[in-house]
């Protein structure tokens, strides 16, 4: 086996084109290909190194084939595996169908079924072109590209890896699929700090989730950041969840939805409309739970109710989505038309398919009033 030396960024001149083996010497010389110049140097498996001035081994390939340029400076290679070292540790591995390698080892250009996997991270990405700057600790791919790790795949048009942090961009027509619970996120650019198991974007996301085949929630946001351990989105601005068990469309501009358990949770005023039945309901804070079908809105509440029209405000307000019963609480008011009436109180319970509604106020003396409003 040959083994060819690039040693701070440059091939050895003269030396370069004397193949050193590194046990014996190789019985077989270099092989000459019709048609070559006859100043270039053609070599059957053979290593390529490059170390930097301290004298640090930072790149190695091996290729069954390398054709060297006239000047030396530039190498065509096939069947191509490369590792990327660091502090004498692999940390990246390459391998492709074909390389180039220019600029005396400072940009390697690799073709067909490139497949890169970084070994403190188990993460593999794949492509059918990449650009390989070694000295600035980046990764470029592109064409049919792919990613992969533990729970997570990727696709889209361009990937850049960012080698010393790990970090991994990708560009247009961004998707990524976590497999349980099954969840799609569609963007245009996102980071993956992979590290971190997190994902942020600040490009429109679109994010669908499956309960098998079967979608439960649909999503929309200006961006957000993807905790891919704690399975929670982090989203801001022009938030719509549209769940369709519950059938709920859920609006606001700050909130943190855990995928696995079905948990939203806003700071920020926040909208539930249930569709079917016309209500909706509107607090300044709120969580829901969407798999016991409970939202808790808090800091000021209002709802409104179409069918059998009905409005009511409060503080606090819980509202079970399978019973249609609301027990709300501090500075109740409740408004129906048919029949008209008006109820205020500190307290209430709310049954809202039975136009039925129970108000009552502590006094001082926790005598308790009560007023009932039932149309039946």
């Amino acid at each position: 086996m040959h083994r060819f030396l690039l040693l701070s960024g440059l091939l050895l001149g003269v030396c370069a084109c004397q193949p050193v083996n590194r046990e014996t010497k190789s019985e077989n010389p270099p092989k000459v290909i019709t048609g070559r110049s006859d100043t270039q140097l053609v070599l059957d498996n053979a290593i390529l190194e490059q170390s930097n001035s301290e004298g640090n081994l930072q790149w190695k390939i091996k290729s069954e084939l390398t054709v060297y340029s006239d000047d030396r400076k530039n190498a065509d290679l096939e069947v191509v595996t490369a590792n990327l070292l660091q502090d004498g540790k692999i940390i990246l591995k390459v391998k492709g169908d074909r390389a180039e390698v220019k600029d005396n080892g400072n940009l390697i250009f690799l073709k067909g079924n490139v497949v890169a996997t970084d070994t403190r991270n188990q993460t593999i990405i794949e492509g059918d072109l990449a650009e390989w700057r070694p000295l600035e600790n980046i990764l470029v791919l592109t064409e049919n590209l792919t990613g992969s790790h533990k729970n997570l795949n990727l696709r889209g048009k361009t990937a850049t890896y960012f080698t010393d942090t790990e970090n991994l961009e990708l560009l247009g027509e961004v998707v990524a699929d976590t497999i349980n619970p099954f969840l799609r996120l569609e963007t245009d650019r996102l980071v993956w700090y992979i590290p971190q198991e997190k994902i942020i974007g600040k490009k429109p996301w679109r994010v669908v989730r499956y309960q098998g085949t079967i979608v439960t929630e649909r999503l929309v946001s200006d961006g957000g950041e993807w905790n891919l351990s704690t399975k929670t989105l982090t989203l801001s601005k022009n938030i719509e969840l549209i769940s369709l068990a519950p059938p709920l469309q859920i609006a606001t501009d700050s909130a943190k939805w855990n995928y696995e358990k079905r948990t939203i949770i806003s700071d920020r005023p926040i909208q539930i409309l249930d569709r079917q039945r016309q209500i909706t309901i509107t607090g300044n804070q709120g969580d829901m739970d969407l798999t016991k079908n409970i939202a808790h809105l808090t800091q000021g509440v209002k709802g409104n109710k179409k069918i059998n029209p009905a409005k009511f405000y409060a503080d606090d307000l819980t509202w079970n989505i399978s019973t249609q019963i609301i027990e709300a609480i501090g500075n109740v008011f409740y408004e129906q038309s048919s029949p008209s009436l008006e109820l205020t109180g500190d307290r209430a319970v709310i049954k809202l398919e039975e136009n039925n509604a129970v108000v009552s106020t502590d006094q001082n003396n926790k005598r308790r009033v009560i007023s009932v409003l039932s149309d039946r």
